[in-house]
């Protein structure tokens, strides 16, 4: 009976990383995308990054509705799937969506998830959980690219192609570490 329950734990575990690690690679092949597209019109491309963003953000409510008796924290990633699934219709249905809107949207992204992330770590160090500095960095290298993703000159000067490409990676690390950290915020039974 045990084997087979340490099966189980063992399977979840994969099963949660194997999402988290579907959706690094999704946004990191939309940053590549975003690294490489026109400088500043990247409405050619948005209906990619909406549909990256609609997966991570389903995938996190997979995740969180197989697994919120079973993660410390659980709540947050409630928190992001919702945000990042209802945002990503903006950018998959609105018609109306222009180029210099784009790195502005990913900004507020950037810093909604960003506080979220810094939310979760304090979470994690009020119950001791070593990694939560993890999530507190993570989350503030989040605000830090979200402010600079909505200063209009540094866009103009490195292009909103940059900017959306290392909001789109900054996220990756964060899932990155969410991956490496999750054995220590899964609750054992």
């Amino acid at each position: 009976m045990g084997n087979k329950l340490e099966k189980h734990h063992h399977l979840r575990i994969t099963l949660v990383r194997a999402g988290w690690l579907l959706i690094t690679l999704a946004l990191l092949a939309c940053s590549v995308l975003s690294f490489l597209a026109d400088g500043h019109d990247l409405s050619p491309i948005s209906v990619y990054l909406g549909a990256a963003m609609l997966f991570a953000g389903l995938m996190n409510l997979l995740i969180y509705e197989k697994n919120k008796h079973r993660i410390h924290g659980a709540h947050w990633l409630l928190a992001d799937g919702m945000s990042t699934a209802l945002l990503s219709l903006f950018l998959l249905f609105n018609d109306m969506t222009t180029p210099a809107m784009i790195p502005f949207f990913f900004g507020m992204w950037e810093l909604f998830s960003g506080v979220l992330k810094v939310n979760d770590a304090w979470d994690l160090k009020d119950l001791d959980i070593f990694g939560w500095h993890w999530f507190l960095g993570t989350g503030i290298f989040e605000l830090v690219s979200g402010v600079i993703a909505l200063i209009k000159p540094i866009d103009d000067l490195i292009g909103a192609n940059v900017v959306v490409a290392v909001i789109l990676f900054v996220q990756c690390c964060s899932y990155i570490f969410k991956i490496l950290i999750f054995p220590r915020i899964q609750k054992h039974e």
